[in-house]
């Protein structure tokens, strides 16, 4: 009797840590050619992705923000990009920008769903920056911004050798799924499952992904007209890497829209989940012993003390 509960103590355990860890993927087929290696649907509040960070720092060009890591966060299920007017370092914004240093690689695929701010003055960025520092010629981007009246996206691919920029036209202050693919066959855009931009020319240095909003160059300073603070907020973010069923032909596989579930799927490290999870396991194991260590106090036998023997 003692044996069958331990053993069914014992699945029950198991089967609790194995609902938690690996939880049932919910999310659509991954595409072929793709193998996923992140997804994070931002609900641990206050937690940015394994691997990501907040950028400190002034960025590049003449834009008049600085990048601080508290205009960062996650909260109410999304990643929260702000953009503040705050004097800092002389500059008088505040911006942010998030790096996922820990999930670069050569080639990938980028999808995620995005609500950009309204306003002049404010770009929305996705960012493919190069490990190397010293290849500097190699960065590719989605900049988005909605100017009322003029609204747009605008495609940057550079290969170190040159650089291809794409405006895109359109409505683009509502949230929208937007797919990035770069493959050896070349750099594509898509948005809600249309493709909107293609270029041929194609980076093969390794690279990381990150998010921004800022001041920019293209969008200038924001005026009186812009309400501040803005947030440019993701809801998801999936990554995969790139891993043709043909590597002969290597076709340029299709993007599919997806949807993301709150925990990472079963393929990902195990070290890229949630702390609360780790905590809730630990829970169900100690409580597992503690149950089994009590029931073999209860029913073992017990010998009399050495007074009460014949």
């Amino acid at each position: 009797m003692l044996r069958r509960f331990a053993a069914l103590l014992a699945v029950i355990a198991s089967a609790a840590v194995t609902l938690l860890i690996f939880p049932e993927r919910v999310n659509a087929a991954d595409p072929p050619g793709w193998r996923p290696v992140f997804s994070n649907s931002f609900d641990d509040a206050g937690t940015l992705p394994f691997g990501c960070s907040a950028y400190d720092g002034a960025p590049e060009g003449a834009q008049a923000s600085y990048f601080r890591p508290e205009a960062v966060t996650v909260s109410e299920g999304h990643l929260r990009l702000a953009l503040h007017r705050r004097t800092y370092a002389g500059k008088p914004f505040i911006t942010g920008e998030l790096r996922c240093v820990g999930a670069a690689q050569q080639f990938g695929r980028y999808e995620f769903r995005a609500r950009v701010p309204v306003g002049a003055g404010i770009e929305s960025v996705a960012l493919l920056r190069p490990v190397d520092g010293a290849a500097a010629q190699h960065g590719s981007q989605l900049e988005i911004s909605a100017k009322p009246g003029a609204e747009q996206a605008v495609v940057s691919n550079s290969d170190g050798r040159a650089t291809t920029t794409n405006v895109l036209p359109g409505q683009f202050r509502d949230w929208h799924t937007y797919v990035i693919e770069w493959a050896p066959s070349g750099f594509r855009v898509f948005m809600d499952g249309t493709q909107r931009s293609l270029d041929p020319a194609v980076s093969t240095e390794p690279r990381w992904f990150g998010f921004a909003v800022t001041t920019g160059d293209r969008a200038g300073t924001p005026g009186s007209s812009t309400t501040l603070p803005a947030e440019f907020q993701i809801d998801y973010l999936r990554i995969w890497s790139f891993e043709p069923t043909d590597a002969a032909a290597a076709p340029a596989p299709a993007a599919q829209p997806s949807t993301v579930d709150a925990a990472a799927a079963r393929d990902f490290p195990p070290f890229n989940r949630h702390w609360s999870l780790w905590l809730a396991v630990a829970a169900v194991v100690m409580a597992a012993v503690a149950l089994f260590s009590f029931v073999i106090h209860k029913t073992r036998p017990h010998r009399p003390p050495s007074s009460h023997r014949a």
